[in-house]
């Protein structure tokens, strides 16, 4: 494909001395997949700042891929105050490229799309940031001004979205869109490529049962609630641990109060946490070590690709009725699901897992069956051809 594609986020890249790009590896296996149908993919991304705890561990491996430095990943406030800078540095590049893929919602989104004004824009919106504030570890009245400035955001991404192609991941945002937004189209995104899927047709053989979670290391996601849960799964006679495997968010204290409620409930030895591992064979493997899946959001969100991921790995889940989780998966028929911040109807969800084993196996093939339709290679292309189409129909 002859498609020059621009590419915005605030995920941040950085260049090896040997001149290799790196960046997170859920974003690096997006980019690669993506730049195989562009002639050349320009990524306007930060590069990280000396207090950024996100791991670079992916070495971009197309040659195509061009990344523009776009000033450090530093606090909103301040990319916010360093915008028209990016805009300059963003401007020249215009001529350059066919059109441009801005991923949402993103601090500089309303910015870049106005640095290349006549381009054709396409967002890809995989969550909202109005949901979950009221989860943040923060004092309110900084609550309440992150909710402002939010809003602001909203309504500068919906001005774009009203004359872009927009693709969203999320069935509920589909849904809220759709009035609003004339080229909107549903998509799914994923970390996985064909060969990742690990396929077996039950769980639970052996004891203990694992339990795990992967993903940020966020009260959002219902840690507390999950660990809540394990507790009382043991107080009624079960052989469960919990594994738990991602990075920390800068300023939340999660991981210690994860700790000192699992002291408290009498768990600690049952809990594990294992760190950040890279997407790919090491971050898999504990995939394929556990027996259950346990996401616990207690807000509105995307459809997580950590759902994905578990699924492709022959894992039966175990989820909150939030955001498009339950739009989708209970339409599948692909996951036990329960309420959100209920840890007695986690426990339970959990239970019906350990006891139905008929539930189980039925979870693990439907699960497996739908992800394998969710490949990186798949979406890509879809992704491109949509583009292409926007290009040319932005051109007659």
């Amino acid at each position: 494909m002859t498609l020059r594609l621009g590419f915005h986020y605030h995920i941040p890249m950085t260049r090896d001395a040997d001149g290799s790009l790196r960046t997170p590896g859920y974003q690096g296996r997006f980019l690669d997949s993506l730049a195989r149908h562009c002639e050349q993919l320009v990524c306007f991304l930060h590069s990280p700042a000396s207090s950024d705890t996100s791991p670079l561990d992916y070495a971009i491996e197309s040659d195509n891929v061009v990344w523009v430095d776009i000033g450090p990943h530093t606090s909103v406030p301040r990319r916010m105050l360093g915008a028209r800078k990016v805009a300059r540095i963003i401007e020249p590049w215009r001529s350059q490229l066919d059109a441009i893929l801005i991923r949402g919602p993103s601090p500089l989104l309303p910015i870049v799309a106005g640095a290349v004004r006549d381009l054709p824009i396409s967002l890809l919106l995989v969550g909202d940031y109005l949901a979950g504030i009221d989860d943040l570890p923060q004092p309110r009245w900084r609550k309440e001004a992150i909710r402002l400035w939010a809003r602001w955001n909203y309504r500068q991404q919906m001005k774009v979205a009203q004359r872009s192609l927009t693709f969203v991941n999320s069935r509920k945002l589909y849904n809220e869109l759709r009035p609003f937004v004339p080229n909107l189209v549903e998509t799914w995104t994923t970390t996985l490529s064909s060969a990742d899927f690990y396929e077996r047709e039950d769980t639970c053989a052996q004891r203990p049962v694992r339990l795990l979670y992967t993903g940020r290391m966020d009260r959002g996601k219902g840690l507390l609630h999950i660990v809540e849960a394990l507790a009382l799964l043991v107080e009624g006679g079960e052989d469960v641990v919990l594994d738990l495997v991602g990075w920390p968010q800068k300023g939340d204290p999660i991981l210690e109060e994860i700790q000192a409620l699992a002291q408290k409930r009498g768990v600690s030895d049952r809990v594990f946490y294992h760190g950040y591992k890279p997407v790919g064979p090491e971050l898999f493997e504990h995939y394929k070590q556990a027996d259950i899946y346990v996401i616990a959001s207690s807000f509105s969100e995307g459809f997580p690709r950590t759902i994905w991921e578990a699924m492709a790995h022959s894992l039966p889940v175990v989820a909150t009725r939030v955001g498009s989780i339950p739009l989708f998966l209970e339409a599948e028929k692909t996951a036990v699901l329960v309420e959100p911040r209920d840890a007695f109807a986690l426990a339970q969800g959990v239970t019906r897992l350990l006891q139905d084993q008929s539930l189980r196996s039925g979870l693990v093939d439907h699960g497996y069956t739908l992800a394998r339709q969710n490949t990186l290679e798949g979406r890509a292309a879809e992704l491109a051809d949509h583009l292409a189409d926007w290009f040319e129909t932005s051109h007659r």
